[in-house]
């Protein structure tokens, strides 16, 4: 179980991520940036979002790994930050219908163990015209490197941390909600996708 995986690694997930941070940090700083009212962080993980968000919003964070909450809680703290922490899954979410104006998913559904369910509850606990803001690994529009870079490197994240970078992410999230922008990086591996609940989906 991921959760088993993310809990060993809590303490130096950060150290792994680093040569990544480079990329990835810019990108997370666009992405939270976007967030507005209360707000919900799904897989909020080690919290090296936190930093990012504007300030005057009510943020809420889960994530399914307790050791991982652990050391975003501390990283709040250290930034003076108040967020409500809660351990939870992204498929079972404990909070009632339409109660954020705004839900982020950073890197998360890559190890979300059943995505459609998990973008069912994203798209339920989001009011009728609150955004979902995602930024994710998916697959990417080069066969060449999805065959020859993320395949072999998805068997190494698999086995350490039940991550698969060949999910088609985006496509999950335009079944859910409206679309509104959506933002290619590095040949499709990283999009950030900005979408709407309607009240049709």
């Amino acid at each position: 179980m991921y959760r088993k995986k993310y809990d060993r690694l809590a303490r130096h997930y950060d150290l792994l991520e680093k040569p990544l941070d480079r990329s990835f940090e810019p990108l997370r700083k666009r992405a939270v940036s976007l967030a507005e009212g209360r707000t919900l962080e799904v897989g909020v993980g080690t919290g090296k979002t936190l930093r990012y968000y504007p300030r005057g919003i009510e943020l809420y964070a889960v994530d399914g790994s307790e050791a991982m909450l652990k050391v975003a809680e501390e990283r709040a703290k250290n930034l003076g930050l108040e967020v409500r922490f809660q351990r939870a899954e992204v498929e079972s979410l404990p909070f009632p219908d339409g109660f954020f104006d705004t839900v982020v998913s950073s890197f998360t559904f890559c190890t979300v163990p059943d995505p459609e369910r998990g973008m069912g509850e994203l798209h339920r606990v989001l009011k009728p015209g609150g955004r979902a803001v995602f930024l994710e690994h998916t697959r990417s529009e080069s066969r060449v490197i999805n065959t020859l870079f993320l395949r072999p490197f998805g068997l190494i994240l698999g086995r350490l941390l039940d991550d698969d970078p060949l999910r088609d992410t985006h496509r999950l999230i335009g079944e859910f909600f409206k679309v509104e922008m959506e933002e290619t990086y590095y040949h499709g591996i990283v999009r950030l996708i900005v979408a709407k609940k309607t009240l049709h989906h």
